[in-house]
């Protein structure tokens, strides 16, 4: 989840500038102009400060004054065309050079902002607006150590810039420093107190730090507030998930959707805390929300399959897994579970594609391998079956089920021999595996070993009284077996 933080840069201001005007008009019109900018009124003071640039065109701080009021109004382009004319007639303005800084960055011109912003810090090295504004241009473009930097010194020279706390939280965030962001971060909400952003920053980091509960004290104190801001209630959300308390998550994560019913990240969450609390019907809404509002929300559809999968509709989970693939073909949950609804849906032959796919990107993965083979045994692919079975108890050399299928393969290819030793290695892991002794049995019995094979076939119904291969293979051999 991104943090917020402040952006904004901050206006230097040119009160100390002793402005000359030419004539009378000139100078009521620079009050004028300071009075309606100081109200906030920027049309107003763009008027005032215009006229008294007319009277006294060359006159650097009236032009500064001017390109402030500009900036302000958001008029950019004037803005940074006054603010040149204000440089060019006095390069020493830190305040000008800062402002124009300002006026490149809100035209999206990031490197003539930071050459302006470094000039205003040359002229003036404990002026902290213009560290302030570097530290923002290096934070938005990644540059976080010289963001931090910047946004030191800017804190350390004016130590109640919340937004330099938070600001510098960020970047240490960002930097995995996480013991240092919750510190700035709560130095940034101690500054300002009722700033929602700064403690939910200060929340956030604490969850990440494993500080759970300092985070829900103050997520907590933001709802008791009335916060309205989704991410405070889905952060609440993951912790009590997180704990195991699905219904509070639940609580909170409808709060979320209640708030923001277009994300998709908040329907999905109350999906999975709707599905643990057993809420199938709630859970299957909140995921196809989550798809519909995100079609790559993989996760959603994973989900939606699982359910759908749960359900017996196979072809519709099949559908929401091919599309959780479609958007991530990276997805392993997405390519297995769409390997088992083919199975479910009686389609082996896409099973063994979508298989066949994983198992070349993950060859160590034991659960591909007995899908895989297990897929191309009932399609009686018996070569590639044959050669996942032998990957698989290279993987799992106590698979049980392995063994005796591959003793069937050899079987079917004539290798009774090599089928007798497959069988035997699954007793060997299990000798109450009763359908490997019947097995062996009827390999036994194919090569005239009838003792041997009466002798297995009882061992089967021993170890499952119930399993009627067995009992018919014995009923056929009893006879000639020798009495007892």
């Amino acid at each position: 989840m991104n943090r917020f933080y402040t952006l904004l840069p901050v206006l230097a201001l040119c009160l100390g500038l002793v402005c000359s005007v030419g004539a009378a008009q000139g100078a009521d019109a620079m009050a004028d102009g300071i009075a309606a900018f100081n109200q906030g009124d920027f049309a107003a003071a763009i008027e005032h400060f215009s006229t008294a640039a007319k009277a006294s065109p060359d006159d650097a701080s009236i032009l500064a004054w001017l390109g402030s009021a500009q900036l302000q109004a958001k008029q950019y382009e004037d803005a940074a065309a006054t603010l040149t004319r204000a440089v060019e007639r006095d390069a020493k303005l830190p305040e000008a050079q800062n402002n124009l800084g300002m006026a490149y960055e809100g035209l999206g011109k990031a490197k003539e902002a930071v050459e302006h912003y470094q000039q205003a810090v040359y002229l003036q090295p404990h002026y902290a607006a213009p560290h302030y504004n570097l530290g923002n241009v290096y934070l938005a473009s990644g540059n976080l150590e010289a963001a931090m930097g910047e946004l030191s010194v800017a804190a350390e020279l004016d130590p109640k810039n919340a937004d330099a706390q938070n600001n510098l939280g960020v970047a240490y965030e960002r930097k995995g420093q996480l013991a240092e962001a919750v510190g700035r971060y709560a130095e940034a909400v101690e500054l300002k107190p009722g700033s929602e952003s700064f403690r939910l920053n200060l929340s956030l980091a604490l969850r990440s730090a494993g500080q759970s509960d300092k985070a829900l004290q103050h997520l907590s104190r933001l709802i008791a507030a009335g916060s309205k801001e989704p991410a405070v209630y889905v952060n609440v959300g993951l912790i009590r998930y997180k704990a195991g308390d699905y219904k509070s998550a639940a609580e909170a994560f409808r709060r979320a959707v209640a708030l923001s019913p277009e994300s998709a990240a908040a329907h999905y969450n109350l999906g999975l805390c709707a599905r643990q609390l057993g809420l199938l019907s709630e859970a299957k809404q909140a995921f196809e929300k989550a798809v519909q509002l995100d079609p790559g929300a993989v996760n959603a559809a994973v989900n939606l399959g699982a359910l759908e999968l749960d359900e017996g509709d196979a072809a519709a989970a099949v559908r929401h897994f091919a599309a959780a693939l479609q958007a991530d073909p990276d997805s392993y949950a997405a390519a297995f579970n769409l390997g088992l609804a083919y199975v479910r849906s009686g389609n082996d032959n896409d099973a063994a594609r979508v298989w066949s796919a994983l198992a070349e990107r993950k060859p160590d993965d034991a659960a591909v391998r007995e899908g895989l083979a297990s897929a191309y045994f009932r399609l009686h692919r018996y070569d590639e079956a044959k050669r996942e079975y032998l990957a698989l108890v290279k993987l799992h050399p106590k698979d049980v089920a392995a063994y005796n299928n591959l003793g069937i393969i050899y079987e079917e290819f004539g290798q009774l021999e090599e089928a007798v030793g497959a069988y035997q290695a699954a007793l060997a892991i299990d000798p109450g595996y009763a359908r490997a002794h019947n097995n062996l049995g009827v390999v036994y019995e194919r090569q005239g070993k009838t003792e041997l094979a009466v002798a297995e076939y009882q061992a089967a119904l021993a170890a499952d009284p119930k399993l009627e291969d067995a009992r018919r293979n014995l009923a056929r051999l009893a006879p000639v077996a020798p009495s007892k």
